[in-house]
Formats: structure tokens, C-alpha cells, sequence
């Protein structure tokens, strides 16, 4: 068995072993060759990553929403600490930002989530929340990330934060594409 196989058999047996645990499911979706880990340490210089947080599916307020995602993200990436925020400080200028759509509508690609064209709907009863999540150049797609997680209660979840914070890992991966064996290549483990 090769080394790229045995790795995605890997992802397969965790993310079935999640599913059945009702914990998260997340399955990196998208890389351009314009990755790079720098780009953490570009924004830590610009003050910070921007995240939209598109779509609530909980009872609770957005601004909820918007921190529990927000605090998440900031601690589950590589790197430098960086701080992640919903409202743009004064004179910000980076053109990075991570969206982080909430329940998108099915067929919702990567490249809506930075074109700003993607809508959401309400959770189902007996329906697993997904998260659809972009890293953003302006409108550019540079990583992407799909997953969902069994129903969880709120945005302070266990469950509904590692769901976050496994996203978060896998949109901004340690090495850049060209060390994982080029475009689109998801070697996480």
C-alpha cells in the first residue's frame, strides 16, 4: 500500500469512527498552490485574521455565534498566536479572511463563501449540522474545508467547537502545498 493511500484510509477509518461517535466529520475540500503557512504570520502583522461567520443555526444570539467561532479558531492553527475577529479594526489591510459558513445550501461551493454569494438554512430536526469554511485572498479561494457534527446544543458545544477547531487545523496546514506533493494533495497525516 503506498504512503498517500494508506493516508487516505487512514482519514476514511477516523472520519467513520467520528461519524459513528456522533463527533465531528471534516474533510478538506481545496488548496491552491498560493498556500503558505506565512500567511498566519502576514496577518498576525496586519492584526489579525478577518472571519465572517455567515448563518446561525442556534437559539442563541449571533454575537455568541460569533465568538465561540472567533475564540476557536485563534487557538486551533499552527503557528504564531493571531487574533481572529468579526469586526475589522481601523485601518486594517490585509486581504486575507476566513469565512465560515453555517448549514450553506447544498451545492454551496468555496469560491461563493469568498464571492460573498453564499445563503444558509435552518438545521432539520435529526440533522447533523455542516460547516462549509474558506481561507479567502480578497475573493480568491487559497484553502477550503467541509464538515458537520450530529446536532450539538450551542454554540459552546464540545462537539460544535471541535468541529471548529478541526476546520481551522485543516485550513491553515502546517506545510504548503509544494511540500505535500503539490495542488489539492490533503496528506494531514
Amino acid at each position: 500500500m503506498t504512503k498517500i493511500s494508506r493516508a487516505a484510509g487512514s482519514s476514511i477509518v477516523l472520519a467513520f469512527a467520528a461519524a459513528c461517535a456522533g463527533g465531528p466529520v471534516v474533510q478538506p475540500s481545496g488548496s491552491s498552490a498560493g498556500y503558505t503557512p506565512d500567511i498566519l504570520n502576514y496577518s498576525a502583522a496586519k492584526g489579525g485574521m478577518l472571519v465572517e461567520v455567515i448563518g446561525n443555526p442556534f437559539a442563541r444570539p449571533k454575537a455568541t455565534l460569533d465568538a465561540a467561532v472567533t475564540e476557536t479558531a485563534a487557538k486551533s492553527h499552527f503557528g504564531q498566536k493571531v487574533p481572529f475577529f468579526t469586526q475589522a479594526p481601523e485601518n486594517y489591510t490585509s486581504p486575507y479572511r476566513v469565512v465560515f459558513a453555517m448549514n450553506p445550501v447544498r451545492g454551496t461551493s468555496a469560491h461563493g463563501l469568498c464571492a460573498g454569494t453564499t445563503e444558509t438554512r435552518a438545521r432539520l430536526p435529526r440533522e447533523s449540522d455542516r460547516v462549509q469554511a474558506a481561507l479567502c485572498a480578497r475573493e480568491v479561494v487559497i484553502t477550503s474545508v467541509k464538515g458537520s457534527v450530529a446536532g450539538p446544543l450551542g454554540p459552546r458545544d464540545p462537539a460544535f467547537l471541535s468541529l471548529i477547531s478541526q476546520i481551522t487545523l485543516a485550513l491553515f496546514p502546517a506545510n504548503s502545498p509544494e511540500r505535500r506533493g503539490g495542488r489539492d494533495n490533503f496528506n494531514l497525516f
